[in-house]
């Protein structure tokens, strides 16, 4: 399985933009499945859109994560693996809210509150390099 997403990052001091998931007890960045046919990049700005409705511009890649989950088809547990390419996105307009059903909500966060918030290790990394990436580019 392969996604792409992006850090969509606003501001000085810069807030990120997030969604929660599962009744607010998941935060995580914007991300979603690649389409047939099309490019990281492009999932990335469609996906920050169809999560949050929020139009977002890739400025640069951050890299790529994999990890592993465990799901139940049928009796048996089947392990999946999920490689997800994260990609720095300036904020171009709109207000966050949530547009598909497994997004609770959709907010912007200041960038000391989502390194604290966000529910997994591999996208706070994402965040730190995003924010080096966007303070780079300010300078």
């Amino acid at each position: 399985m392969v996604s792409a997403g992006g850090v969509v990052l606003r501001k000085d001091p810069p807030e990120v933009l997030v969604v929660s998931l599962k009744g607010g007890r998941v935060v995580t960045l914007p991300k979603g499945q690649v389409e047939p046919g099309e490019r990281y990049p492009e999932t990335a700005v469609r996906e920050v859109r169809e999560e949050t409705g929020v139009e977002a511009a890739v400025l640069a890649p951050l890299g790529k994560v994999r990890y592993y989950f465990t799901v139940k088809e049928g009796e048996e547990p089947v392990t999946v693996s999920k490689e997800v390419h994260y990609f720095l996105m300036a904020y171009r307009g709109g207000e966050p809210r949530p547009q598909l059903s497994e997004v609770e909500d959709a907010y912007f966060l200041p960038v000391s509150e989502a390194l604290e918030r966000l529910s997994y290790p591999n996208e706070r990394e994402m965040l730190r390099k995003a924010l080096l990436r966007f303070r780079a580019k300010k300078a």
